[in-house]
């Protein structure tokens, strides 16, 4: 994985040496420009993804939206239109998802679970990318979640969980979707910062004090995150 990424790499380093020489010549009439230069960030990462995950969806939409990006910061498009285009793309992307691709259960190469202490309490570390999970906590003790998520879908059922007083959340989300679904008698406090992306509390029994309750605090860019019961 490491050599295809190298490869990678190398090769779109040598490309853009050779056009920029070609463009200093007059070999070939195009203006070279570093405008746009940081999309390379998303794009390269995304082809590593493509090339050597099963999930062919996320870096796809991984690769649009890097594309939108170095268009819209070269003038070629209008930031606008980037925005209106790049989410009818991720629509799209997810519907394919949904059609077409199985969903997987605890792959190593798209979420990663593990159980940390931490003041006292045991806290589920979850990271996921270019894939969608579903994680159900029934019939465990729940007291915490560090959850991180991009290019992808992401599940967290706390029906049946045993939440004796107080847990949390605590969401870093890119470019993807969480879904939390709690109990009717859990109370819920959202505290959640977004950028380009939104948090929708849909409870249709909303309980927002007491005990148990459950806090869900971070941040949200370039996606949404859905509260349920």
């Amino acid at each position: 994985m490491k050599q295809t990424l190298k490869i990678c790499l190398g090769l779109a380093l040598i490309v853009a040496g050779v056009l920029w020489i070609l463009s200093i010549t007059g070999v070939l009439d195009f203006e070279f420009s570093t405008k746009g230069w940081w999309t390379l960030f998303i794009i390269v990462p995304c082809l590593f993804g493509l090339i050597n995950d099963k999930d062919k969806v996320g870096p796809c939409i991984g690769i649009a939206w890097g594309v939108l990006l170095l268009l819209a910061a070269r003038d070629v498009i209008s930031w606008n239109i980037m925005w209106q285009i790049g989410l009818a793309l991720m629509i799209i992307g997810f519907g394919v998802q949904v059609l077409f691709f199985k969903k997987c259960h605890h792959h190593p190469e798209v979420c990663e679970l593990e159980t940390v202490s931490r003041d006292g309490k045991n806290i589920r570390r979850i990271e996921n990318s270019f894939g969608k999970q579903d994680i159900s906590f029934a019939g465990e003790k729940f007291e915490g979640a560090d959850v991180q998520t991009s290019f992808g879908g992401l599940t967290l059922n706390l029906k049946g969980a045993n939440i004796a007083d107080q847990a949390f959340i605590d969401l870093n989300v890119g470019f993807a979707g969480v879904c939390i679904i709690v109990p009717e008698d859990l109370a819920v406090q959202i505290s959640v910062s977004s950028g380009f992306g939104g948090v929708s509390d849909n409870r249709y029994s909303k309980v927002g004090s007491g005990t148990p309750l459950l806090v869900i605090t971070g941040k949200v860019g370039f996606g949404g995150v859905e509260v349920r019961n």
